[in-house]
């Protein structure tokens, strides 16, 4: 088993892989002592969302997902519902969905856990592109600011486009850890404060992965500025 940025890969075979990424969430819901106040649809749909960037971040194709929910019984469609318009927004609209519920047990909170399971080719050592630019695409949102602050976010769709787009050399979706943590995972190198400018924090949490970062060819610029519509800030390493 190989530690793969925020998600886990087992070896299957000499070809393929298992890609593993979750997510969790607790205290985020509509019961009476949840933290953040929301409806489960949309908790169900930005855990979903987490997990299912950092499966397809890896290159790995989704072959299915997996609720464990810990809130009751009553509530497993609405979080199912989320996840399937996460799907519907990639256009996977046939992916399993399954799970588990603790219905023996009522939590005075609501918590939910999603995972994404993907199957992906084993990739051969690849040269380092030099030259490449990288930018920040949405802005890091937590909590109430993610409902507060919606046309910040990346859409996911945005996203899974910029997976397949061939001057976008890698992608990684931005965690609770902040933009600097994941850049630095993509750089393969420790960023320290003044090693990147940026106009925006770059250690405030990004929440359910409210934005993402990319790294592209430095000629391709402005078709990816055209391409993330507006969502697009770029991030300048020195």
């Amino acid at each position: 088993m190989i530690q793969l940025r925020d998600a886990l890969s087992i070896s299957i075979n000499e070809e393929v892989e298992l890609i593993l990424a979750s997510d969790c969430s607790g205290g985020i819901g509509n019961k009476p002592d949840d933290t953040v106040q929301v409806d489960p649809e949309t908790v169900g749909y930005f855990s979903f969302r987490v997990a299912v960037m950092e499966c397809l971040s890896s290159g790995a194709r989704l072959m299915a997902v997996q609720l464990m929910n810990f809130t009751g019984d009553s509530v497993w469609e609405r979080y199912a519902s989320g996840v399937r318009l996460g799907l519907s927004e990639l256009n996977m609209n046939d992916i399993p969905l399954t799970g588990s519920s603790e219905s023996n047990f009522n939590l005075h909170q609501s918590a939910l856990g999603v995972t994404c399971i993907g199957m992906k080719m084993k990739e051969r050592h690849q040269i380092p592109q030099p030259d490449l630019s990288y930018a920040l695409i949405g802005l890091p949102l937590v909590g109430e600011e993610v409902l507060i602050y919606e046309s910040s976010i990346a859409p996911l769709s945005l996203f899974h486009t910029c997976i397949q787009h061939p001057s976008i050399v890698d992608i990684l979706p931005v965690g609770s850890k902040g933009v600097r943590h994941e850049l630095s995972l993509l750089v393969g190198k420790p960023l320290k404060r003044g090693d990147v400018y940026s106009l925006h924090d770059l250690d405030k949490s990004s929440g359910p992965a409210t934005s993402f970062i990319i790294s592209y060819k430095k000629e391709d610029e402005k078709n990816i500025m055209k391409l993330t519509d507006g969502h697009y800030k770029p991030l300048t390493i020195s």
